[in-house]
């Protein structure tokens, strides 16, 4: 469905272009042998693979909508539109698109454009939230319950403010805390003071960081899924231990230099209740951490 709505998106682009820079620009001649053929023989003289209608300026509003439904079919086999749904996808096209333009037409028609809109969202929110499990889906009543009442602005059951306050703590906040709690039991990770976990690969020998020193280290974060974060590409990168996250500065200033280990950083160490333009809000992260040298003690 979003493939064939991105194809009739780029439809109407093309469309833009066309009229405002092709129309602009092309020979008005043709429009006049179109109105004369058309005065001459109605709705029959044919040239070029044009039956021309009454006048030019019917002539050319089919030969426009034509242009916007050039890949049309491409878009109808991507939705899945079959033989046998076609009469309710053209019912949901005039619609969308009412020949009477009066506000009560138009306020329906712009309903049913934003529906079909959410009808998009409501696939990616739904994959989202439980990707590959198939069990569970968002319900498509509540969903559209939702978008009634902000249509109304009825916020009695649950406001703006509070809908991404319980998504984020049910979607980000309350899995972080599950994993965290379950991995401290897991063989070989260790708790450190404050409330990082880390699971060392091989120990260091050298120096121990303190907040001011800056370190140079090989890292790769991810999500508690295992999807990537960042990563320093194998590199050494270096930093002020006291400008990174409270998770990584308690990791630099309690392991020497030389160790490798992974780190499991809870929420509130990472980025904290506001997250990131990367991260989350609420989100536990896993580090993988070669602490190489320090550059400035």
């Amino acid at each position: 469905m979003k493939t064939g709505k991105k194809a009739i998106l780029a439809i109407v682009v093309l469309l833009i272009v066309y009229l405002f820079v092709g129309l602009c620009f092309m020979p008005r001649e043709n429009g006049h042998r179109a109105s004369a053929a058309a005065n001459a023989t109605g709705k029959t003289a044919l040239a070029d693979g044009v039956v021309y209608l009454a006048n030019a300026q019917d002539s050319i509003s089919y030969a426009v909508s034509m242009i916007v439904a050039r890949d049309m079919p491409r878009a109808i086999k991507e939705l899945e539109i079959t033989p046998a749904t076609m009469e309710l996808f053209v019912k949901g096209l005039s619609d969308a698109f009412p020949v009477d333009t009066s506000s009560k037409a138009l306020a329906y028609a712009h309903g049913v454009v934003v529906g079909a809109s959410a009808m998009d969202m409501f696939d990616e929110a739904s994959y989202a939230i439980y990707q590959s499990d198939t069990t569970l889906k968002v319900d498509r009543r509540l969903f559209l319950e939702g978008l009634k009442a902000m249509a109304h602005g009825d916020h009695r059951t649950m406001s703006v403010d509070a809908a991404y306050d319980y998504y984020n703590r049910i979607i980000f906040r309350q899995p972080s805390e599950e994993f965290i709690a379950k991995n401290s039991s897991r063989n070989g990770v260790e708790t450190l003071p404050g409330g990082v976990q880390v699971k060392i690969e091989r120990a260091g020998t050298g120096a121990v960081a303190t907040l001011d020193s800056k370190v140079g280290y090989i890292y790769k974060a991810s999500y508690i899924n295992g999807n990537l974060v960042e990563s320093s590409r194998g590199e050494v990168v270096e930093a002020v231990v006291g400008s990174l996250l409270p998770g990584l500065t308690e990791v630099f200033t309690t392991l020497p230099v030389g160790t490798k280990c992974k780190a499991y950083i809870p929420w509130k160490l990472a980025y904290g209740v506001r997250g990131s333009n990367k991260v989350p809000p609420y989100s536990a992260l896993v580090y993988d951490i070669e602490i190489v040298k320090i550059v400035k003690k």
